[in-house]
């Protein structure tokens, strides 16, 4: 009896069906599609944010520590891409002379860092240093510190020590650091104290060069050199939600400043970056909200409107059937089957619709977790109306 009232419907109550159906698909693609666009401008707004990050983890050990153990503690605490030990130094200036024979010059700068990186440091965090002159392999001159020593690729530049004598080295290549605030920042700062300068007259040494000249400088003057360890952390494992992904990041750093308490103070440069993204993760949702919710209370209002234009027609239609005995389970049941039909066409006709969109409309997509939740919320929705 069910197929054949069903089939009856079909044929005398057509369009009232698809009306019905119309209303459900357009309740429906409103929500998952909105709904993927937020998981997609969401997991968008992790990755640009984390991408943008050229050094997640700056750890400096206090003076004394064991490097061995925390670069242990580090690998521990989280999954990592790469970790490379920076070695800081201050100097009191570096010299040039320059011109020829009866035109020589001296130039002198004020006080500047001689850094000391490992050869492997440029593949590991490539947006650090950029070449502009000469080559990487060898001694490097911020572009600022060659401006004011007049000196390139191929001179010799003197450097300054603490209660040392002066050393000369050779420059090979003159670079531009892009994100030198975060480079030389001060770790274990705290959250109020003004941000610092980056110096104004750098130099970037082989890691082996730095200690054959800054090692007696350590061991005169511990309170001019300093070891940090730059963490480039595995991103493939974050949550694509930026609120999860801080929490995520959060919780590493903790663990990482647990287990080096005393030996080391830990800037967590990918966390701060993600907790400012959290703010506009949380505006797109109430995005979602408003733009969102009254597209699909309109869809549910149109499939409510059609459904009770046949109110008195289904009545009728009622009275007919418990005439010719039907009993009210029977009734019931009929009435659930044509629900239940119409819902599924519309659900199916809204998904698809969705899909095309995002897939062929919007350059929206999330991952498959989210679309999956997106699209059971949106079919109960449809199922529900």
């Amino acid at each position: 009896m069910t197929f054949l009232w069903i089939m009856g419907l079909l044929r005398h109550r057509l369009m009232r069906l698809v009306g019905a159906g119309f209303g459900i698909a357009v309740t429906v693609a409103l929500l998952a599609s909105l709904g993927a666009f937020l998981a997609s401008s969401t997991a968008t707004m992790t990755e640009r944010a984390t991408s943008a990050v050229p050094i997640d983890w700056q750890v400096e050990a206090v003076p004394g520590a064991d490097a061995t153990a925390i670069d242990a503690a580090i690998r521990k605490a989280a999954a990592v891409h790469g970790v490379e030990q920076v070695f800081y130094a201050a100097t009191n200036g570096f010299q040039a002379t320059t011109g020829g024979p009866g035109q020589a010059t001296v130039q002198t700068t004020g006080p500047g860092k001689a850094v000391g990186l490992s050869p492997q440091y440029m593949t590991n965090f490539p947006k650090e240093i950029r070449l502009l002159s000469g080559a990487l392999d060898g001694v490097l001159i911020a572009q600022q510190t060659a401006s004011n020593l007049h000196v390139g690729p191929g001179d010799p530049v003197s450097i300054t020590r603490f209660g040392l004598d002066p050393v000369v080295v050779t420059v090979a290549g003159v670079i531009d650091m892009p994100d030198a605030d975060a480079f030389f920042q001060g770790v274990g700062l705290p959250p109020q104290a003004a941000p610092q300068a980056p110096p104004d007259n750098v130099i970037l040494l082989p890691a082996t060069d730095w200690h054959k000249i800054f090692d007696a400088q350590t061991t005169l003057r511990p309170d001019t050199t300093r070891l940090q360890f730059h963490v480039h952390l595995d991103h493939a494992g974050l949550s694509a939600q930026p609120t999860t992904a801080y929490a995520e990041v959060t919780g590493k750093a903790r663990n990482l400043e647990v287990q080096v308490a005393g030996q080391a103070l830990v800037s967590d440069t990918l966390a701060a970056r993600l907790d400012a993204v959290r703010g506009d993760a949380l505006y797109a949702a109430v995005l979602f909200l408003f733009l969102g919710l009254p597209g699909a209370a309109l869809g549910a209002a149109l499939t409510l409107a059609i459904t009770n234009s046949g109110a008195g027609s289904r009545r009728i239609e009622q009275a007919l059937l418990r005439v010719r005995g039907a009993s009210a389970r029977r009734i019931t049941g009929l009435a659930a089957a044509e629900a239940a039909i119409v819902s599924a066409a519309g659900i199916a006709a809204g998904l698809l619709a969705a899909l095309a969109l995002a897939r062929f409309g919007l350059p929206v997509w999330g991952d498959a977790g989210s679309l999956a939740v997106t699209a059971t919320v949106a079919a109960l929705a449809g199922l529900i109306l």
